[in-house]
């Protein structure tokens, strides 16, 4: 009973994570349901993969590009030049993406989501991934 406890406050903290940067900030979560669908639909937006080097040359969402977390506008923008081009954010829990989905809304991108629990849930729900650079 106390594990199913932990479980549930360990999703609530993530859930309220979620709206909170939503509603406080305008930052929409892109469930990994939803990203695998627009990857194999051939429409998938630009992936912004904020983790450090190591964590992204582990695995990755294959076509992602890493632009480790800080980075300059600048250097995210370099990446993703249309700021009407969907781009989604993605870190390994989806705690260290959505300062940069915000940072890119607040830099004139309109169409900037955060990948909802990162990479955890990518690869919870079946998400493909590759390794290396």
């Amino acid at each position: 009973m106390r594990k199913l406890w932990i479980a549930i406050i360990l999703v609530g903290g993530f859930l309220l994570w979620d709206v909170g940067w939503w509603l406080g900030f305008g930052v929409s979560p892109m469930s990994p349901r939803e990203l695998k669908l627009a990857v194999n639909e051939g429409r998938a937006p630009v992936i912004i993969d904020v983790r450090t080097r190591s964590e992204f040359e582990s695995f990755h969402i294959p076509g992602a590009i890493n632009v480790p977390y800080p980075a300059p506008l600048a250097e995210l923008a370099s990446v993703s030049p249309d700021p009407t081009r969907a781009v989604v954010v993605v870190c390994l829990t989806g705690h260290r993406s959505p300062p940069v989905a915000e940072q890119l809304h607040q830099g004139g991108y309109t169409a900037v989501t955060n990948l909802t629990w990162g990479m955890l849930a990518w690869k919870l729900f079946g998400g493909e991934t590759a390794s290396g650079p």
